[in-house]
């Protein structure tokens, strides 16, 4: 009991040690107060802060990679689909078919998936075909969603290693608070636990609310996305069947 009561005693009485040394040096005005840069962040946050600067990199290239292919040159050319249009006008499917094989966007897996149909049943109805593509559709744009959910992903795991940080930064400054550290060093350990657990803390929440924030609105682009596709499929299949 003794032996925790000193640990509390001397917890405080370091904390009042380091605000007493900090408000003597700003009425001295002796040193100006030094911004710290990041590259010391991610030093002083340890382990769990190089784990979140991963976690930043990876999101930033998953945005730059979503903005590169979430796109409507990406899903649903206009070439292409003009060039679908001109050969489902003509009832060719077999023209249909080939052209949506030389191309790898999401309209063509799903306009490929008709053509498919039409030429093994060339009597088959609108609503025959669209029930055939549906599938294809359906898998399409459950694409698209796991594409944005691993953004989701560094969103929440951020901020849980942040919050580990905080752990282990909080059990450094309370493990230099042990009888055996002398008084001197005790004051480096409380500063660099709390500072790790600050850091840390920080760092976790912006990568995290960051990410939340972006995948939001990649969540709006790709319910558009997936509007226009299905508007833009549906002209096509129209036409190769009504030709058929």
């Amino acid at each position: 009991m003794f032996a925790v009561q000193s640990r509390i005693a001397a917890f405080f009485t370091f904390g009042m040690l380091t605000v007493s040394a900090i408000g003597q040096d700003a009425a001295a005005g002796e040193a100006a107060p030094r911004t710290i840069t990041l590259a010391e962040i991610i030093q002083k946050g340890g382990m769990p802060m190089l784990v979140i600067a991963a976690l930043s990199i990876v999101a930033f290239f998953l945005i730059l990679y979503y903005f590169l292919t979430i796109r409507g040159g990406a899903l649903y050319p206009k070439t292409f689909l003009r060039r679908a249009e001109d050969a489902a006008a003509a009832g060719d499917a077999d023209a249909l078919r080939t052209l949506c094989a030389e191309n790898d966007s999401a309209a063509a897996h799903i306009l490929g998936a008709a053509a498919e149909h039409v030429i093994g049943d060339t009597a088959a109805s609108y609503s025959a075909v669209r029930d055939a593509v549906e599938d294809e559709g359906a898998r399409q744009a459950s694409i698209l969603w796991q594409r944005i959910q691993y953004l989701m992903d560094v969103a929440v795991v951020a901020p849980m290693v942040g919050l580990l940080g905080t752990v282990l930064g909080m059990m450094k400054a309370f493990a230099g608070l042990d009888v055996g550290v002398s008084i001197a060093n005790k004051a480096d350990f409380l500063a660099q636990g709390i500072g790790q657990a600050m850091y840390t803390t920080a760092g976790g929440l912006v990568v995290g609310i960051g990410s939340m924030v972006v995948y939001a609105l990649f969540r709006g682009w790709v319910n558009r996305h997936i509007g226009q596709l299905e508007l833009a499929c549906a002209r096509v299949i129209r036409r190769l069947v009504s030709q058929g």
